[in-house]
Parts: C-alpha cells; sequence; structure tokens
C-alpha cells in the first residue's frame, strides 16, 4: 500500500481497474448441495449475508442419496451485471493464499467455452467467510458473453486476480 493512502482508496482503486477491464457474463449459475443433516435455512441466509444472493432467488429440487438419506439441490441463476458484482465481491474476499492458489492453478478454473468455476467453502460461509474449497462446496459457474470476434477472455479474468491485490 501507498504510504498515506487508505484503505478505502485502496479498494476503490482495485474497483476501478476492475471495471476498467472488459469483463462480462452472460449469467452466474449458484449451485449448492444440502445434506440432510444440514440446515437449509442457514446455508441460504448465510449465502445471502456474504454473497449478497436474495434467499429466493433459488429454486429448490430434492433427491435421495445412496443411503435413503435427502439431499436437496439449490439453484440460483443471475444475470451479467449481477454476475459481475458476485465475481468482484468473492475475488475481493479472498485471502492472498486463496488467490495465489487460483491464479497458479488459474486454468483448471476455466473450461473450453471460456466459463470461470469457482468453488467456495459452504462451511465458511456459514461463519461468514469467503475461500476456496473443493469439497462440499458452494459451486458457482460465471459463463462469458459469446463474442463472434476473438476474446482475450483468460487474461480479463487474470486480471481480476491482479486487480484485487
Amino acid at each position: 500500500m501507498v504510504v498515506g493512502q487508505s484503505e478505502r482508496g485502496v479498494e476503490g482503486e482495485q474497483l476501478r481497474r476492475s471495471e476498467d477491464q472488459d469483463i462480462k457474463f452472460s449469467s452466474a449459475e449458484i449451485n449448492v448441495v444440502v445434506h440432510a443433516t444440514e440446515d437449509e435455512n442457514k446455508i441460504l441466509q448465510s449465502i445471502s449475508n456474504v454473497l449478497s444472493i436474495s434467499t429466493e432467488r433459488f429454486s429448490h429440487s430434492a433427491s435421495e442419496g445412496h443411503w435413503g438419506n435427502k439431499i436437496l439441490f439449490l439453484t440460483a441463476i443471475m444475470d451479467s451485471q449481477p454476475a459481475k458484482d458476485l465475481v468482484l465481491k468473492i475475488v475481493s474476499s479472498l485471502s492472498s493464499t486463496d488467490k495465489y492458489y487460483l491464479s497458479i492453478l488459474f486454468d483448471k478454473y476455466v473450461d473450453e467455452k471460456g466459463s470461470l468455476y469457482i468453488r467456495l467453502d459452504k462451511q465458511r460461509i456459514c461463519k461468514g467467510k469467503i475461500s476456496l474449497s473443493e469439497s462440499d462446496s458452494i459451486r458457482i459457474r460465471f459463463k462469458p458473453i459469446r463474442r463472434y470476434k476473438p476474446s482475450n477472455t483468460l487474461q480479463n479474468y487474470r486480471g481480476l486476480l491482479t486487480s484485487s491485490e
């Protein structure tokens, strides 16, 4: 941080740098698996509080596990601007360790169509924190806007990481 620059000034500069980049999504899809031992309302309220996603956005689908246990699938779809706001919120809240991990394994988080996949730790969300996770996670897929001309989507996604440091 530059001497004499406030935290708010740094955050504002980082957000401006991110907004200057051509980061646009057509949508974001949030998927959550709720097991029988978990409290659906607590998970939804935590997602709402931490990620600012309204609980009303989620649709519910029930299933049964191998042992007859109840499994609930929650899905929410967000359109373009809320998706961009969500990715900026997530990346700016990640720890430096999570950002580093994301940056060195970046290719594992983007598919051949340019969709960005981020998995967040469901238990940490319930504690008010945002961090990456590979198991029992909240899965978010950010779909890029399709363009007819070649795009530098990967470079723009990488720019999210450098602009939020």
